[in-house]
Order: C-alpha cells, then sequence, then structure tokens
C-alpha cells in the first residue's frame, strides 16, 4: 500500500483532510475492484481496512465512519450498478454534518442555556456554572424535563466564542496575577502542632473533625468586629459566629453560642479543631478542657493547611468584602450568608449541599 500520504503523529487524527479522502477512494475502490470477481474475505478486508487506517493516521472506526458516508451507487459500462466509494461525497457530508451539529446544538439548547444564566444572575446565587449546571441535571431533573442540555466544556466554549448572553467579566473567581511574597517574621507555633494530629490532610473520612479562623473587619476602623468561622473536614458544613473583636475571650465565648445557634452537641459533634496561630485562639486550653475536644494548630503562615477553612472564608468575603466593618451587618444577615454558603452546591461534594450531608452526619448519630 502507498505510504506517501502517511502522517508521522502519535495522536489519531479524527478530522482528515480532503488530500486523505481522495487516497481512501483510490485505495479502497481499487481493494473492492481487484476482489469484485471473488467473495470478499471478512478477514483480509478488516486488515486491508485496518493498514489504511494506520497509513492516514486515523482510528479503524473513524474510517469505516467516513467509508458508510462516501458510498454511492453508480453504473457500469454495461449499465450495471455498483457500488463504490466517492471521496467528495464523503468530505462534504461529515464536514457540513460537523458544522450543522455545532450550530444546531446551540439552537435546540437555548432554553436549557437561559435558564442556567437566570439561575447563575440570580442575586443570592455563589454557585458556579458548573455547579448549576449539575445541580439542574443531577437534583432537579424535573425542571428541565424535555430540554437539550449541555455540558460544563460546551458552556464555557459558548462563553469564550460569545455565543450566548453571558460574558467572560461575570464568572467569579477570575485568576488574579500572584503578588511578591511578603517576608514574614517568624511566629511561634501554639500548642500541639497539626503534626500530631492522628490522621492525615487528604483524610476525610471521619466526621467530627474542623478547621477553624476568624476574619475581620477594615484595620482603620476601631472595633470593626470579626467572625469565628468553623468548617467541618468531611461535609464542608461552616459555622460563623459573629464576634464583636478578634480577642481570645471572644473567640472562647463564642462557643457558648454554638449550640444554641445551630442546635448541635458540642462534645458529640467536634472531635478536634485544627486553628491557625492568631492571638484570638490563645485560650485553646479552656475550650480543649470545656468542650473535651482535640485542638491543634497548623504551621505558622501555611492557611493551606486548612484549605476548607480558607475557602469558606473566601465564600463569606462574598457578603462581607475587606475592609467594611463587620459590626454594621445584622446577625440575621451574616448567618443568611453562611446559610447560603452551606446550601451551595459543590462539585467536590458530588453535586449535594453542605448542609445536606451535615444532616445526614447528624441524623447517623442519633441512630
Amino acid at each position: 500500500m502507498n505510504q506517501v500520504y502517511c502522517i508521522n503523529k502519535k495522536t489519531k487524527l479524527k478530522h482528515l483532510s480532503m488530500e486523505h479522502y481522495d487516497y481512501i477512494q483510490s485505495e479502497y475502490n481499487n481493494f473492492i475492484s481487484i476482489n469484485k470477481n471473488n467473495k470478499i474475505n471478512k478477514k483480509n478486508k478488516t486488515e486491508f481496512m485496518k493498514i489504511l487506517a494506520e497509513t492516514i493516521n486515523t482510528t479503524l472506526s473513524n474510517l469505516y465512519n467516513i467509508i458508510k458516508d462516501g458510498l454511492i451507487s453508480i453504473l457500469d459500462s454495461e449499465l450495471r450498478p455498483r457500488i463504490e466509494f466517492n471521496a467528495n461525497t464523503a468530505f462534504n457530508k461529515r464536514t457540513s454534518k460537523s458544522i450543522v451539529s455545532n450550530a444546531s446544538k446551540l439552537i435546540v439548547s437555548n432554553d436549557f442555556i437561559n435558564l442556567v444564566i437566570h439561575e447563575f444572575r440570580n442575586p443570592d446565587n455563589i454557585n458556579s456554572i458548573d455547579e448549576i449546571i449539575h445541580d439542574f441535571i443531577i437534583n432537579r431533573k424535573d425542571e428541565i424535563e424535555g430540554l437539550e442540555t449541555v455540558c460544563t466544556t460546551t458552556f464555557y466554549k459558548y462563553i469564550d466564542n460569545n455565543s450566548i448572553d453571558l460574558k467572560t467579566s461575570e464568572l467569579p473567581m477570575k485568576s488574579k496575577l500572584k503578588k511578591d511574597k511578603i517576608k514574614k517574621t517568624a511566629k511561634r507555633q501554639k500548642g500541639i502542632s497539626i503534626d500530631q494530629r492522628p490522621f492525615k490532610s487528604d483524610d476525610r473520612t471521619e466526621f467530627g473533625h474542623w478547621e477553624g479562623d476568624t476574619i475581620v473587619g477594615s484595620s482603620k476602623i476601631l472595633n470593626s468586629g470579626a467572625i469565628l468561622t468553623l468548617v467541618e473536614r468531611k461535609t464542608r458544613f461552616q459555622i460563623t459566629i459573629p464576634i464583636f473583636d478578634r480577642t481570645a475571650k471572644s473567640v472562647r465565648l463564642a462557643f457558648n453560642k454554638i449550640e444554641k445557634q445551630y442546635n448541635i452537641d458540642i462534645k458529640q459533634v467536634f472531635k478536634s479543631i485544627t486553628f491557625d496561630n492568631g492571638v484570638e485562639f490563645s485560650d485553646y486550653l479552656k475550650i480543649q478542657k470545656k468542650w473535651k475536644m482535640d485542638i491543634f494548630f497548623a504551621h505558622p503562615y501555611s492557611s493551606w493547611e486548612r484549605g476548607s477553612n480558607e475557602n469558606g472564608n473566601k465564600l463569606l468575603r462574598i457578603f462581607l468584602p475587606k475592609g467594611v466593618n463587620i459590626n454594621d451587618y445584622s446577625h440575621s444577615y451574616i448567618f443568611n450568608a453562611n446559610s447560603l454558603i452551606n446550601n451551595k452546591i459543590r462539585k467536590i461534594l458530588g453535586y449535594k449541599s453542605s448542609l445536606q450531608l451535615f444532616n445526614n452526619e447528624l441524623a447517623s448519630l442519633a441512630i
């Protein structure tokens, strides 16, 4: 078989050029012509097709589909019909099929796309495009019954191509240029190190292990408030308790509000907490003694060791931007913001919410 059209690439080419189609026509029709007087052996034809596919650097299944799209019936010199492969027929059919398919997909899925955009632009929404799409497909099937859907990748392609009414600039969590790291003075680690935790950082199989931190208001405003944030590692369920200031006493007293505010038994639900090294956690021994839990501390300036907590803080900052006076916000506003975060559909949780999984864990404790 002539090797002139062989393309020396490791990857298989699904979309071939017209030159490839002409080569297929020449080789295939020649093979059929040579064997027309004999019954074509299936094994021999399969071997021929494998060699042809390898020569033009495509898959065997793609080659079969190309030939299927290019088969036409013609009359020979004796006006008898015969079937042969026509390169132009196959090329035009397959290229037009691709164009029509892409355009028609956008048209038929327009209702679903607009539904996703409407949900995304809801003032209370904090879900990503991916989370909204999968929420509809997995959890809210009845709302999209009869609608043609698209996957996340296709949706983002439509955004990039300006094919739909949603701009890239509207998407949250845009990547930013990393600022030069500021060299920080060494900080002494408090209490028991995270290195002494009885489980690894990537182990989230056991319920009841938490990560803790505080977010604060403006440094330019006296007593601009703070919030104690606690995130359960397995379910990513978040607890927020507003505190007047970022002191050890305020943090310690905040734990007294958790049981009442969230209707949970701290001693049953909290097995351990991993804090950062802020001064506000200086009373950790009193918290540990009263609530019978283990307390560990991440390494100084190592926020990634409390990744779930840091992510929860970022979500909370959507509602409480840096530089504000947190004491100006009502407790109900803060709790409602936290509720939206806990009801958020998360890809990492299999497109379920933290609240749903947290309640499942509480139910299992009650059994």
